[in-house]
C-alpha cells in the first residue's frame, strides 16, 4: 500500500527571457514499509527533489505537480500547490529529512540534547524530565555510546560522523512516517558507510518507516533499496523494483551506470560514459540523454519522450528502450 505518490512534479527557475528547469515531470511512489532509492549524478535535482516533497525549497523557484501523502486511516493529504498550509503538517510530523550537509543543518548555539529535546516538544506533550529522557534514547539508538555526554555536548564537540548521527536523532524526534536521506554517507568511509546504512535499515523496521535514500553510490542503492528511480538532467528516466532493474534495465543510461559499477566491484577499468554531463541550465532538444546514447536516433534527437509504462511498476522514458523482462 502507498504511503506516498509523486505526480508529474517540475520546478523551474523563472528569468525574463527563459524558464530554467531543475527537474521536469517526475513521478514515482513510496510504499509503506519500502526503501526508495533515488539514483543519478551529482547536480541532476536528487536534493530538490527531496526539498521539493518536504516544502522547502526557496520561494523564487517555481514548482508544479501533485504530492499525495496516504495517512494511516487511508485518507489522502493532496497538495498540488507550494502554498499549500498542509506542507507545514507534513514537514517533520509525517516527513523528515537529513540533509546532506548533516554539522551545517545542526545550530551550533544550542547543545545536542536541547536541539532534540525542542523537536521533542513541538510534537508531543510529555513532561520536560520525560523529553530529556527520550532524548538520551534517541542519542542511543542511533549508536553513540555514552549518550549523557552527547546529550550535553555542543555541535563543534563532535567528530563528522557523530554529527551525522545526531541529525539523524533529530530526523526521528518528531516521530515521522518517511524518513528521507540525502546522500547520508557523502562524507563516511567505506567501513562507516556501511555501518550508518544498516543503523538506518535497523531504525526503519524499528520505527515502522519508509525510507528514500538519496545517493549517486549505485552499490548503495542496489544493496539497500527496495525499488530505485533514477535521474538524468532533471528527469526520471526510469522507476523499478531494484533487483528487476539490476537484471534488466530498460534506458541505456541506466544500463550504463550498471555497466560501469560492475567493472568496479570486478576492479576492472570501467568504460565510461561518453560525453559529459549537461549543466542544468542546458537546453538540449529531444531526449536529455541522445547526445550521449549509441541508440539515438533522428526520433530521440528532436522529441522528448514520454514516460512508458512497460509493466504496472516500470516505467521508463526513452523511444528505443532495451528489451526487458
Amino acid at each position: 500500500m502507498n504511503i506516498l505518490s509523486v505526480e508529474y512534479l517540475s520546478v523551474h527557475i523563472h528569468y525574463p527571457d527563459k524558464n530554467i528547469y531543475l527537474l521536469r515531470d517526475i513521478s514515482f511512489t513510496l510504499k509503506r514499509g519500502e526503501t526508495l532509492a533515488i539514483i543519478g549524478e551529482s547536480g541532476c535535482g536528487k536534493s530538490t527533489l527531496c526539498k521539493m516533497i518536504v516544502g522547502l525549497l526557496p520561494p523564487h523557484f517555481q514548482t508544479g505537480g501533485t504530492l499525495n501523502f496516504f495517512k494511516n486511516d487511508n485518507t489522502v493529504i493532496k497538495i498540488t500547490n507550494r502554498e499549500d498550509p498542509r506542507f507545514k503538517n507534513l514537514r517533520g510530523s509525517n516527513i523528515s529529512m537529513v540533509f546532506q550537509d548533516a554539522p551545517g543543518s545542526i545550530n551550533p548555539l544550542f547543545k545536542c540534547g536541547k536541539q532534540i529535546v525542542d523537536v521533542l516538544k513541538e510534537h508531543a506533550s510529555d513532561s520536560s524530565s520525560q523529553n530529556k529522557q527520550q532524548a538520551i534514547q534517541l542519542i542511543e539508538q542511533v549508536g553513540l555510546s555514552d549518550a549523557e555526554a552527547v546529550f550535553n555536548k555542543y555541535p563543534h564537540q563532535l567528530s563528522g560522523g557523530m554529527s551525522q548521527r545526531i541529525a539523524l536523532a533529530l530526523a526521528l524526534a518528531s516521530h515521522p512516517r518517511i524518513l528521507m536521506a540525502d546522500e547520508p554517507t557523502s562524507s563516511l568511509d567505506s567501513i562507516a558507510k556501511k555501518q550508518y546504512l544498516d543503523l538506518l535499515q535497523e531504525l526503519k523496521k524499528k520505527n515502522n518507516l519508509s525510507l528514500i535514500l538519496v545517493t549517486h553510490d549505485l552499490n548503495e542503492a542496489l544493496g539497500f533499496s527496495d525499488s530505485m528511480l533514477v535521474i538524468y538532467n532533471g528527469h526520471g528516466i526510469e522507476y523499478r523494483n531494484t533487483t528487476d532493474i539490476q537484471r534488466a534495465p530498460a534506458h541505456p543510461y541506466t544500463n550504463a551506470l550498471l555497466d560501469i559499477q560492475t567493472a568496479l566491484n570486478q576492479n576492472r577499468l570501467p568504460r565510461p560514459i561518453p560525453g559529459a554531463t549537461p549543466s542544468i541550465t542546458q537546453s538540449i532538444p529531444g531526449c536529455p540523454y541522445h547526445p550521449r546514447c549509441q541508440r539515438a536516433s533522428d526520433l530521440c534527437r528532436n522529441t522528448f519522450p514520454l514516460p512508458t509504462a512497460l509493466s504496472e511498476s516500470h516505467f521508463v522514458c526513452c523511444h528505443r528502450p532495451l528489451e526487458t523482462n
